[in-house]
């Protein structure tokens, strides 16, 4: 089963708070955000836009690539 891209990306940004030992509050103080813009980050469900999504992986000292695989 294929997952949406975002839904995709929100999970590995909690993989990714969670590699670093960052908690969503710190993640908060680093992108100078309110604690609920972050948590939003996090909700399958909530449509976040992508450049809050690169944000987030980029105070973390990662970016987000993108590519194309032919369908099977």
């Amino acid at each position: 089963m294929d997952l949406p891209v975002q839904t995709q990306l929100k999970i590995m940004l909690m993989k990714a708070l969670k590699d670093e030992g960052i908690t969503r509050a710190e993640l908060a103080r680093r992108l100078d955000w309110h604690r609920e813009q972050v948590d939003r980050l996090f909700r399958l469900k909530h449509a976040s836009r992508l450049d809050q999504i690169e944000a987030a992986f980029k105070v973390m000292g990662r970016k987000v690539t993108v590519g194309l695989e032919p369908i099977a």
